[in-house]
């Protein structure tokens, strides 16, 4: 029988910059609402763009939210989950960083001529794994170097 084990933060990170894909989960109008969401890192955040008016532009911007990455196979039965938790800030494009313009950013589904970030600085990392003996980062799409 497999069991779950904890992953410490630094795997956590790891695997939350080799990620494109996750879902933020915050409060509206006094719901939970989650959200799939394509996503960058930069520093110690994960960046999410968007559209004015949007779910995450009216409630995410200096509310507490949760980004969950995950990864799974089926057919082997292990996979991971890591949980960043944070606050979020809305950064229109002007006020973004040299820094931050000049990271790759998340994929796009949808092509929009207006747009703002969501960054979310996580101030905790947290994940835990399933099925020993396998590379957690294999099949993960991004190999972010660096902070």
């Amino acid at each position: 029988m497999t069991r779950l084990e904890e992953l410490d933060v630094a795997v956590c990170e790891r695997l939350l910059r080799r990620g494109v894909f996750g879902r933020i989960v915050l409060v509206a109008n006094g719901r939970p609402e989650i959200i799939p969401v394509n996503y960058t890192t930069h520093d110690d955040a994960a960046w999410i763009r968007t559209s004015p008016g949007s779910l995450l532009d009216r409630y995410a911007d200096g509310k507490p939210l949760l980004l969950e990455v995950d990864h799974v196979d089926h057919e082997r039965s292990h996979g991971w989950s890591v949980i960043a938790r944070g606050r979020g800030e809305r950064v229109p494009e002007l006020e973004r960083t040299d820094a931050e313009r000049r990271i790759p950013g998340p994929p796009r589904w949808v092509r929009r001529e207006d747009e703002l970030w969501i960054q979310l600085r996580w101030e905790e990392l947290t994940g835990r794994r399933t099925g020993p003996g396998w590379d957690l980062t294999a099949g993960l799409p991004v190999d972010r170097i660096g902070r």
